[in-house]
């Protein structure tokens, strides 16, 4: 029979072996990785705060007049692979054609600049859709036509639990949430009536492109090691 006090003290020098070799050179490791972090952090901080610079200049330019978009190449290319998305058939919404070129929009010829800001998401544990109980993820702005200030609310994603979940697609967030927001906004100015619809579809675009632009963040660096088993 095997003598347990044997067994156990070469299992206790195996170990003890094994963090002899081992342990200084992963603590050293580990070290020179810190080090490494913190010298590509420092050179990387110039980077970040340059990136914001820009989102800002970007942010306060929606805040004067959303329409500078209009004359982007950014934004034209998103027009044309927003009107390659059909609208579902159960849609009651009418389909409105919008120019290829923004820059010819309706739009472009308001008197009233158009003030996009105050771009925040938010998070309610506790909605409610008339069935059951949800997380409900959306994110809100300030559109300012002229005189007329008006805050829009978007969903993003519901959360019934982990295995029901919908997520609304930009398309669906203009097509709904913003136009009926934008709609209602556009019945408070002086235009013509038969123009309006018109109007609510570019103005809804504008807002649903403008709020990608809002949701930037600096990019930073990450790291992540892990050990691959045979490696």
């Amino acid at each position: 029979m095997t003598n347990s006090n044997s067994l156990l003290s070469s299992y206790q020098a195996l170990v003890q072996n094994h963090a002899n070799q081992f342990d200084p050179e992963v603590a050293a490791l580990q070290e020179l990785v810190q080090i490494r972090m913190l010298e590509l952090h420092s050179r990387e901080q110039a980077i970040v705060e340059a990136q914001a610079i820009e989102l800002k200049r970007i942010t306060d330019a929606l805040a004067t007049d959303a329409r500078f978009l209009l004359s982007t190449p950014e934004f034209s290319a998103f027009v044309q692979e927003f009107k390659q998305m059909s609208r579902p058939w159960y849609s009651r919404k009418p389909d409105v054609a919008i120019a290829d070129d923004p820059t010819t929009w309706l739009l472009a010829t308001l008197d009233l600049p158009i003030s996009l800001s105050n771009y925040q998401t938010q998070e309610d544990p506790d909605a409610y859709d008339d069935e059951r109980t949800h997380i409900l993820y959306t994110y809100s702005l300030s559109l300012r036509l002229g005189e007329t200030d008006h805050k829009i609310e978007v969903r993003r994603k519901r959360i019934y639990n982990v295995n029901d979940q919908t997520e609304y697609s930009l398309q669906e967030q203009i097509n709904y949430d913003i136009s009926g927001e934008v709609g209602g906004i556009l019945r408070e100015i002086e235009y013509p009536e038969a123009q309006k619809a018109q109007l609510t579809e570019e103005l809804s675009v504008l807002v649903g492109y403008a709020s990608t632009l809002f949701a930037l963040t600096p990019r930073t660096a990450s790291f992540e090691y892990r050990v691959q088993n045979g490696e």
